[in-house]
């Protein structure tokens, strides 16, 4: 690595850094936020609500399709863009291309090989159509065997500049007893400078290729894109692992609500011949349900009710002839009294 690619190195460093320090007390203080609005019941109508909502069969068929897509999703985004970032990351600073199975890929930074120079006639002569674009991803393979190197081969190698360089070999010679290779790109007129040797040489091109995907792998390589890929991971990872305790609140709170509105027991229930009705009001709103499950929702309208069920939850059940009234307040810690008429 040249000096300023370790200045740039340390430079992205400190701004994904100060990037990741930011956003983790932020998305920190929104969760702690988000988690004491349910434990202190200020999102417990949104929880009914849900809850109700969810009871629906097609509703739960729905939204386990959803979580499994998201799932897939997201996981599998991260299986695609960790390997493929990282792998762009040891290409990019060890100037060496990764090698599996004797097969590696190379990007493709310009357009020397996209091209048919008319001067270059042995191209037309040996009906070489094998070009390529910028951007496009080629895969090369290694070449154990200086003898396995042809002329016309497109390779791989490292010039005097440590530059990677794809072109063309379009001579074969041997120099004070060393075989040279001279190379030139299709769209060029004039040969590379430097003739490399055969240890000079990662690996010759298969005629596979991807087009146009490299301008991403680029991007990952720049100090901009590290900058970008590296927040992106660190987001998905910290929105995945916040989420999950956001998650936990939730449930939590709804377990609470669950013990105590016990709506359930309206909606899973198959006498149709018990006359049953419950009434809930909780927080300014009146919930009806019958045997069948859930009727309506409405906002209440009697004031000294409506201050009572801000933080008590009122039932009021029929059963026949019988009618139950319970109430049960709820703040952090569940307390409940109950009467009956």
């Amino acid at each position: 690595m040249s000096d300023i690619e370790i200045v740039g190195l340390i430079v992205s460093l400190l701004g994904i850094g100060c990037f990741a320090m930011l956003f983790t007390i932020l998305y920190m203080t929104f969760t702690n936020s988000t988690i004491n609005e349910y434990k202190s019941g200020k999102k417990d109508i949104e929880l009914i609500d849900e809850a109700i909502y969810d009871n629906l069969s097609k509703t739960k068929k729905r939204k386990k399709i959803m979580r499994t897509i998201k799932s897939i999703g997201f996981y599998g985004l991260m299986i695609i863009i960790i390997p493929f970032f990282i792998i762009s990351l040891i290409d990019k600073f060890s100037g060496d291309v990764t090698m599996i199975n004797n097969k590696g890929v190379v990007v493709i930074a310009t357009g020397s090989m996209s091209e048919k120079d008319p001067k270059n006639k042995y191209i037309i002569e040996n009906d070489l159509n094998n070009q390529f674009n910028a951007y496009d991803i080629i895969v090369i393979e290694k070449v154990e065997k200086e003898e396995d190197i042809q002329l016309y081969d497109v390779i791989s190698f490292i010039n005097d500049k440590g530059i990677n360089v794809i072109h063309r070999i379009i001579k074969i010679e041997t120099i004070d007893g060393i075989v040279r290779y001279e190379t030139r790109g299709d769209s060029n007129n004039a040969s590379d400078k430097y003739h490399p040797k055969f240890e000079d040489i990662q690996g010759r091109y298969i005629n596979e290729k991807i087009s146009y995907l490299g301008i991403f792998v680029l991007f990952m390589q720049s100090y901009i894109g590290i900058i970008t890929m590296t927040s992106l991971i660190y987001c998905l990872f910290m929105i995945d692992k916040y989420t999950s305790k956001i998650i936990k609140a939730q449930n939590d709170r709804l377990e609470i609500l669950r013990e105590v509105i016990d709506y359930k027991v309206a909606i899973e229930r198959d006498d149709m011949n018990v006359q049953f009705s419950e009434t809930i009001y909780y927080k300014g709103y009146e919930y009806k349900f019958d045997e069948k499950g859930f009727i309506d929702k409405k906002e209440m309208k009697d004031d000294s009710l409506i201050k009572e069920s801000d933080s008590t939850i009122i039932r009021i059940i029929n059963n026949n002839d019988d009618k139950e009234i319970v109430k049960k307040k709820l703040n952090n810690n569940l307390e409940e009294g109950k009467e009956v008429k």
